[in-house]
């Protein structure tokens, strides 16, 4: 018994050590290809990229991204999330007191619910407008 079990053991060892090697289906594999040519002036362009639009409410801030392409959109009709809450809902929901431009370029139109009409002129990073008093921002259009 002891003979038949160590034959056993010796052909499965003796099966396991005569296997093919492993061969690749490519000697050789071309895992860069070329693809096409980007550069940098395909991304240069602000006309393509919409603007981001950051709207301050009290503790919240609100962000959206609006087109550069004139028209003026119903922030009804527009997602802000905000921010510390991670809430989403309609921009036009909440009271606004202060508007800014984030990324992208303006000029950007804003409309309140009591009047107030701002244009912000100007790049990304020039800090953010007051709205007075502070309302409903209605109406958005940038890139006029």
């Amino acid at each position: 018994m002891f003979s038949i079990t160590l034959l056993c053991l010796w052909m499965a060892l003796l099966g396991i050590a005569s296997a093919g090697p492993v061969v690749r289906k490519s000697l050789n594999p071309k895992m860069i290809k070329v693809r096409s040519p980007v550069s940098n002036t395909a991304f240069s362009s602000s006309d393509d990229w919409p603007t981001n639009v950051v709207m301050v409410g009290g503790s919240q801030t609100y962000g959206m991204w609006i087109p550069t392409d004139g028209t003026t959109y119903d922030l009804g009709n527009v997602e802000c999330l905000g921010v510390p809450a991670y809430a989403i809902g309609d921009c036009n929901d909440v009271t606004i007191d202060k508007i800014g431009v984030v990324v992208g370029y303006g000029p950007c139109q804003f409309t309140g619910s009591s009047g107030y009409v701002q244009v912000i002129q100007g790049a990304a990073g020039e800090g953010y407008q007051t709205v007075g008093p502070p309302q409903n921002i209605m109406t958005a259009a940038c890139g006029l």
